[in-house]
């Protein structure tokens, strides 16, 4: 019998250790190589999980780095057939992958599934989408969002353009491939990116919703919205200069913020909705001041000359 497991679960923390703790409780009696990424936490992280969890293996991280390139380091360090990239918010009565590995092996053309999200309360949570493409953008105007750009929907297995990183099943053999994530992505759209080389590759991405994951979502940066903001649409415009021509990526940012002005200018009224609506408007444009990535460097510099 092969001694390579069928998943690899990269689990990336950083300050996170409640989060964490739940969902390796209920990941408990899954059957995969379960590895945690302590993104240089402070509170304990690694060493709690060490504690409760000693079949989990921890990488210990001195310095503060992105999503990709902490998801990159667990994956050149882990032998998989599968990866199963894992947010820390995350937790499920069943996670499935018996099932989402048998659809792959079935199916040895998709790259990556990603299952069904939902919201502690049960709601359905978008998790795929269609590319961000100037043609969707202006499509995303038009309809303010609503319509034509989530694939996400419906109770049966479909071809998506992109599903989020916060839960998404990936074959080792087309990560080989195309590559792993490009890191000058720090956070956000470096799954986009990826899943736009895995289906310019000729490989295909699916949403499978026979599997439900709760995304809690807490957002690790919530204190501070508007660096999230900004570093959210820093990662989409380096995704449209890097995927279209300087027109195209123009024209993609100026719809997408038009969407948004004209979303904070339906709901005035709700001023916290609206005042967060036109920081989006504003970044997608032209993002305007630091993200999250400048904490991470002012945070590394401080510790490394401490």
């Amino acid at each position: 019998m092969s001694s390579i497991p069928d998943v690899s679960i990269s689990l990336i923390s950083a300050n996170s250790r409640e989060l964490l703790l739940a969902c390796l409780e209920s990941l408990h009696g899954v059957e995969a190589e379960v590895v945690v990424l302590d993104n240089a936490s402070v509170d304990g992280s690694a060493a709690a999980v060490r504690e409760r969890f000693p079949a989990v293996r921890v990488i210990e991280q001195g310095c503060r780095a992105g999503f990709g390139a902490n998801n990159n380091t667990v994956i050149r360090a882990t032998s998989g057939r599968y990866v199963f990239l894992l947010n820390a918010d995350t937790t499920s009565d069943n996670w499935g992958l018996d099932r989402m590995v048998a659809h792959l092996d079935a199916n040895p053309g998709v790259a990556a599934l990603g299952p069904r999200l939902v919201y502690p309360d049960g709601r359905r949570q978008a998790s795929a989408w269609r590319f961000p493409t100037p043609g969707v953008a202006a499509r995303g105007l038009v309809t303010l969002g609503r319509r034509g750009v989530v694939q996400s929907t419906g109770s049966v297995t479909r071809d998506v353009a992109w599903a989020t990183g916060a839960a998404l099943l990936v074959r080792r053999e087309a990560l080989d491939e195309v590559g792993v994530f490009d890191e000058r992505f720090f956070m956000y759209s470096e799954e986009t990116d990826l899943c736009l080389r895995l289906r310019r590759g000729g490989w295909r991405i699916q949403y499978f919703p026979g599997v439900t994951v709760v995304h809690h979502q807490p957002w690790s940066s919530s204190g501070i919205p508007e660096r999230r903001i900004n570093e959210m649409w820093r990662g989409r415009h380096r995704y449209w200069s890097k995927h279209h021509s300087a027109l195209g990526a123009r024209i993609a940012a100026l719809c997408t913020g038009a969407q948004y002005a004209a979303r904070a200018l339906f709901r005035a009224r709700d001023r916290d909705f609206a005042g967060r609506m036109r920081l989006h408007a504003r970044d997608a444009i032209r993002v305007q001041g630091p993200g999250l990535r400048e904490l991470a460097d002012d945070w590394n510099r401080e510790h490394q000359s401490s």
